[in-house]
């Protein structure tokens, strides 16, 4: 019996106006005909086709690739056949800079809503200009900020009713946390910037459907190449947020293991959903998720190669043959019976078992330890080895990320488990604690 999935995530761009430094897509010129090739495959009957393609009744479609804005027009056209195909179809979900024009999206908006289908915008915005320009460009922030403005007065103006979610992604380099750890004002002034954003488009917005987030909590670029003193640089970021009681993620993510520990030997709980609950389609094949819906076009590949290696992305993965492997088990055209089925038999094995996971985990975090690259308290306390496996394997969890960094859909990066055994994960597990149910 094949597994039957909630959302679909399908390959809309190829093309992204910005190059920003922690992009897991590096920009190449082989992108442009990429978006080219994209652009000319959407269809009612193609977009019809890759939905379908995905078994199980999809109540979310994620638009992806690069920048939906770009060919989000296109799709409005086809939305009713969409909803007459699939009228489970509730939700639309993407992720843009919104450099933008953002009636691009108002204009979306109102097309879905029409079918009784809302949006989930997650706008990309690292922080206040003295980090999202230095991440992204210059004059990227004011801009996003006056496009988010602009987003929600339009959505108003359309008297959108379906349910719409507005939220940020911020996103901080190491470089970025040591700059603020540096000058700690810049701390409060980066909660502040989105509290201060986020406050003025809630007072802007009239519309009680409309649901505007404030998740500032920041999240940090995977898998990174971080060392040991990078991790002391977290920690003692987290130790300032926990001071002045600002939003971690991460204590979040612990937070709900530890709230319901009952539920961890069952599936969905504290995974991505990636394979699980959600899968990917280009087109023609299935992925795990977006992450990788370039890597089986040799053009792009090859495009690649030569470039210099960025701060989170290393052609290594490719010359190790990790993309090989990828490639002939986890990219896997639907029609392939067989392989579908040893596809989804093997994500099930990732998203339903733990203990393969938490045993390699377990001997990475002894073995930095030992190796006087993580606190020495993971050495001699094994409760505490124990503890940081599960929180990698949950609160960090990211299957494409294993294969692409270590060839292992159960063995995570070496650099994330080094990145939080530096005194980190030390300030999760105190901050959790405070909070816990009892």
């Amino acid at each position: 019996m094949p597994h039957n999935f909630e959302a679909a995530e399908i390959l809309t761009t190829g093309w992204c106006p910005l190059n920003c430094k922690y992009c897991y897509i590096p920009k190449t010129d082989k992108m442009k005909d990429l978006h080219v090739s994209i652009i000319e495959s959407i269809t009612a009957d193609d977009l019809v086709d890759r939905i379908r393609s995905i078994p199980g009744p999809k109540t979310v479609i994620g638009l992806w690739g690069t920048e939906p804005i770009l060919t989000m027009l296109m799709i409005a056209k086809h939305l009713p056949r969409l909803k007459k195909e699939f009228p489970e179809l509730k939700t639309i979900a993407f992720s843009t800079s919104l450099v933008l024009d953002p009636k691009v999206i108002a204009d979306f908006a109102r097309e879905a809503d029409k079918y009784g289908v809302g949006l989930q915008i997650q706008i990309s915005l690292d922080g206040p200009a003295f980090i999202t320009d230095e991440n992204r460009a210059p004059g990227v922030t004011e801009k996003v900020v006056n496009n988010a403005k602009r987003l929600v007065d339009l959505l108003n103006e359309h008297g959108v009713k379906s349910d719409t979610q507005v939220r940020w992604k911020a996103t901080l380099t190491i470089e970025n946390i040591r700059m603020m750890n540096e000058n700690p004002e810049r701390i409060h002034e980066y909660f502040h910037f989105f509290e201060e954003l986020t406050n003025e488009l809630r007072e802007r917005n009239k519309l009680p459907n409309i649901r505007i987030e404030n998740s500032s909590a920041p999240t940090l670029t995977v898998p990174g190449k971080y060392t040991s003193e990078d991790g002391k640089e977290l920690a003692k970021f987290f130790e300032f947020l926990a001071e002045h009681n600002y939003p971690n993620t991460y204590v979040f993510r612990f937070l709900r293991l530890m709230n319901f520990y009952k539920e961890l030997y069952k599936t969905r709980m504290f995974t991505c959903s990636g394979g699980d609950s959600n899968i990917g389609f280009d087109g023609r094949y299935m992925h795990i998720c977006h992450r990788t819906f370039y890597l089986n076009r040799p053009e792009y590949v090859e495009s690649i190669m030569g470039m210099p290696k960025y701060q989170n992305w290393d052609v290594s993965h490719l010359d190790r043959g990790n993309l090989k492997e990828i490639e002939q088990y986890y990219i896997v055209d639907p029609s392939d019976e067989f392989n579908l089925t040893r596809f989804q038999y093997v994500l099930r094995g990732y998203h339903d078992f733990i203990r393969m996971k938490l045993a390699t985990t377990y001997v990475l975090v002894k073995e930095l330890a030992l190796a006087g690259q993580a606190s020495e308290v993971y050495l001699y306390d094994d409760a505490m080895a124990e503890l940081l496996s599960l929180f990698v394997n949950t609160a960090l969890s990211c299957p494409m990320e294993n294969l692409l960094n270590t060839g292992s859909l159960h063995i995570p990066p070496v650099s994330m488990v080094r990145i939080f055994a530096n005194g980190a994960f030390e300030v999760v597990l105190r901050e959790a604690v405070k909070y816990a149910r009892v």
